[in-house]
């Protein structure tokens, strides 16, 4: 599903190569002043959510990674990139084990407590998908079914219930009635899962993450694109959520308030320049980065 450019990846790499604010000799206990020192950023990123970030043949790609490779050229340093749990991400407290998350977080009241968030980047539009042979066709159809997640993420908590009065979150559905919630360490596995014979009977993600996961459990006709046979369908056409999606840092860390301004910079430049808007086409084969 996802449009490889060159020319747009050079663009992306050198259109916010701009010079870095000055830092002091010392951190003295601020992020940014320490990650120029240092030369290097260490990014948290999921390595098997595609089309956002997976990691393919030793490289990571998609659209987060995309957008974390301008953050470090503006910033003029190189990537490390780490791989915590979303778990780990949401909860905060990171003990400067990685410095930012570039990893498609929704902003939500709770996570607001503990993570400090960027401008978006883009927006999010939850879906539901279901087998391919499932019979449903509406959200009471899924009534006291068991619904596939990733844990702790903004789709757990509206199955569980907990978004209705969330003000970052638009929630356009109330979940379906007594669902039994089943929780993956990441999304994808969810997919995988299904694959492999282990059934659940809807699964909650963004419409970019389910048209990718239909490409990539059907069979792709080279001359027209049509997907045929997949593993999963769309519900219907109705989005239960809308989100703004950030870059995410460490309220209980080191000082992030110069960091946060120079990314909410680099982000605000990219959107205004078009550039966002170009990788979210590239990778999301649609342009994701306009508010609801």
């Amino acid at each position: 599903m996802r449009i490889r450019s060159s020319f747009i990846a050079a663009l992306a790499a050198l259109a916010l190569v701009t010079s870095a604010c000055g830092s002091s000799t010392s951190s003295d206990g601020d992020l940014l002043a320490r990650i120029q020192e240092n030369g290097v950023i260490r990014i948290a990123t999921d390595p098997n959510y595609p089309p956002y970030s997976s990691l393919e043949d030793g490289e990571y790609v998609g659209f987060d990674i995309a957008v974390a490779q301008l953050i470090a050229n503006a910033l003029e340093v190189e990537i490390e990139w780490q791989t915590p749990t979303w778990d780990a991400l949401t909860a905060g407290n990171w003990s400067d084990r990685w410095d930012v998350s570039v990893g498609s977080m929704a902003q939500t009241s709770d996570r607001s407590k503990v993570i400090d968030f960027s401008v978006p980047y883009y927006y999010a539009y939850a879906y539901i998908a279901v087998p391919a042979d499932s019979t449903a066709m509406s959200l009471a159809d899924l009534a006291g079914k068991t619904g596939c997640v990733g844990s702790a993420t903004l789709y757990e908590s509206w199955l569980k219930g907990d978004l209705a009065e969330d003000k970052f979150v638009i929630v356009s559905s109330a979940p379906p009635a007594d669902v039994t919630v089943q929780s993956q360490e990441t999304d994808n596995l969810c997919i995988e899962a299904l694959q492999a014979g282990r059934s659940w009977d809807f699964f909650v993600q963004s419409d970019a993450f389910i048209d990718n996961a239909i490409t990539e459990t059907g069979t792709v006709d080279e001359a027209t694109g049509e997907v045929t046979n997949p593993l999963i369908k769309y519900l219907d056409n109705s989005a239960v959520t809308a989100e703004r999606i950030s870059v995410a840092l460490d309220k209980s860390g080191l000082k992030t308030t110069a960091l946060l301004e120079r990314i909410n910079e680099i982000l605000t430049k990219a959107h205004e320049n078009g550039i966002l808007t170009a990788l979210s086409e590239e990778w999301l084969a649609k342009d994701y980065t306009k508010a609801p």
